[in-house]
């Protein structure tokens, strides 16, 4: 018997393969925009021709899957942000650290996983 948030996982999933046909997506670790911190990101580049609402509905579905990938004792928040007046756009998480601000390697490690994990 299938459970509630299998059946939403295999939902998210299924309209995330579809909504990334055609996409090219990266998985890197990233400096955040201050220069010290590390984040882990998935960077969407859509091809020409693709609406905005096709680049808003891609990013939002990767966004979920990531959120739901993601084991309840991680302590980030799951971003996404439009690029390059819409051609590209990324899911990144905004690491937290545990027990202080600064993100360990092994937590954007961690989270470089739950990202790759996201777009099987």
């Amino acid at each position: 018997m299938t459970t509630k948030l299998q059946g939403l996982e295999a939902l998210v999933t299924e309209a995330l393969r579809h909504a990334l046909a055609g996409v090219s997506v990266e998985v890197k670790l990233a400096l955040h925009s201050s220069g010290c911190e590390l984040q882990p990101e998935v960077e969407v580049a859509f091809p020409a021709g693709n609406s905005s609402r096709q680049r808003n509905t891609a990013l939002l579905l990767l966004t979920a899957r990531v959120e739901l990938l993601t084991p309840p004792i991680e302590h980030w928040f799951v971003t996404s942000e439009v690029l390059d007046e819409g051609n590209r756009g990324r899911v990144y998480l905004e690491l937290l650290g545990v027990g202080g601000p600064r993100a360990a390697r092994k937590e954007a490690e961690r989270g470089m996983q739950v990202l790759r994990s996201a777009l099987r």
